[in-house]
């Protein structure tokens, strides 16, 4: 009787306790968007694209419709600059920042203008790794697992493509086939050398990874690549035949031509034939969220943050970006690019890989083939 009688109070006391602890994060929600509603209004750095600054804005004012959204659309690079410029003033005029990854970790990760991630969350299941796939801490962006995170995520998405109306499986399969002679000029490649984000940096690292950096300077110098700036240009080359493979386009651009009917037997590169066992994936995009130290209205800041990465934020935005969350109770908004769970992938994003990237980059530049 008596250890049934003392399982019976530890049950109690764990509930107890678990009761306590329910109350205490709600209490501090609770505090924290009274504060936020005081403070008046929330100070947002993000891309420029009306897309993505119409879904939040909409989705905040639904949320908080007490608390003022002033967002700034512009690149990262301008903001972050803008940034370092003000703080060294003594000046700090900004809350959150939405962003790539090169602005925020080579700019206001060294300067320690942002607060840790962790600091802000309060919501209880925005730190635990069943929340997310691949787990919490994949999602940062940041080489310390700090101050910046992306909740967002995509696998599969495409190298290049290639038009099979004009090349067929049987003599395009596989990177090797890139340097037959009867691809001699039929490869445009988008421009591999510049650092203002995009896809082709990411794409050509994992080629260079899977076949070797002397494999890719002999396709550049000795296999007729065309380099070029201008994705309609490539579009119109790879729709047409001129040039029936192409490399660093954004999928985006290709869907939406597709979409209107445009490229019908356009199809992705990618798979083992083109990168080996490297399988990339993870957190994607300029969604990528950081919090200022010294923000000007913190408790607005923190409130962001815990709604940015929530399951009613993230299923809204995915499905208004066509895009998907790296939150697993939240249905994929783009099904054909969607992560697995269990699956494990090569981020190609986040700082270390970044900084991977520009070194090959500045090799490239020393190739002398991009003019």
């Amino acid at each position: 009787m008596a250890r049934r009688a003392w399982s019976v109070v530890v049950v109690l006391l764990l509930a107890a306790g678990s009761a306590r602890a329910a109350e205490s994060w709600q209490q501090r929600w609770d505090a924290l968007i009274a504060a936020a509603r005081k403070e008046g209004s929330v100070t947002v750095s993000g891309p420029p694209g009306s897309v993505q600054r119409n879904a939040i804005l909409k989705a905040w004012e639904s949320a908080y419709p007490g608390i003022r959204l002033d967002y700034t659309g512009a690149r990262g690079s301008a903001i972050a600059g803008k940034v370092k410029r003000e703080r060294a003033a003594g000046l700090y005029n900004w809350d959150i920042i939405l962003a790539s990854t090169g602005p925020v970790v080579f700019n206001l990760v060294p300067i320690d203008a942002l607060a840790p991630i962790r600091d802000a969350l309060i919501l209880p299941d925005l730190d635990k790794d069943s929340t997310w796939i691949g787990g919490f801490a994949a999602g940062f962006i940041d080489k310390a697992k700090t101050t910046y995170f992306n909740p967002m995520g995509a696998a599969g998405l495409p190298l290049g493509y290639v038009n099979r109306a004009c090349l067929p499986a049987d003599r395009f399969s596989t990177a090797a086939d890139m340097k037959r002679p009867e691809l001699q000029g039929k490869i445009v490649w988008f421009d591999p050398t510049g650092n203002e984000g995009g896809i082709v940096g990411p794409t050509t690292w994992v080629l260079m990874l899977s076949k070797g950096e002397d494999w890719l300077k002999d396709l550049f110098q000795n296999h007729g690549v065309t380099f070029a700036r201008d994705y309609r240009q490539m579009t119109d080359w790879l729709f047409s035949c001129t040039k029936p493979v192409a490399w660093g386009i954004d999928n985006a651009v290709i869907d939406q031509m597709q979409a209107a009917g445009l490229g019908p037997r356009v199809e992705k590169i990618n798979g083992a034939a083109f990168s080996g066992t490297i399988n990339p994936g993870g957190p994607r995009g300029n969604h990528s969220i950081g919090w200022y130290n010294n923000a000007p209205h913190p408790n607005a800041a923190k409130l962001f943050v815990n709604w940015y990465l929530s399951r009613d934020f993230q299923t809204y935005y995915a499905q208004a970006m066509h895009d998907n969350s790296r939150r697993a109770d939240v249905p994929p908004g783009d099904p054909a690019y969607a992560m697995q769970p269990g699956v494990t992938y090569l981020n190609w994003i986040d700082e270390e890989a970044t900084v991977k990237i520009r070194a090959m980059q500045e090799d490239i530049k020393s190739w002398g083939v991009v003019k």
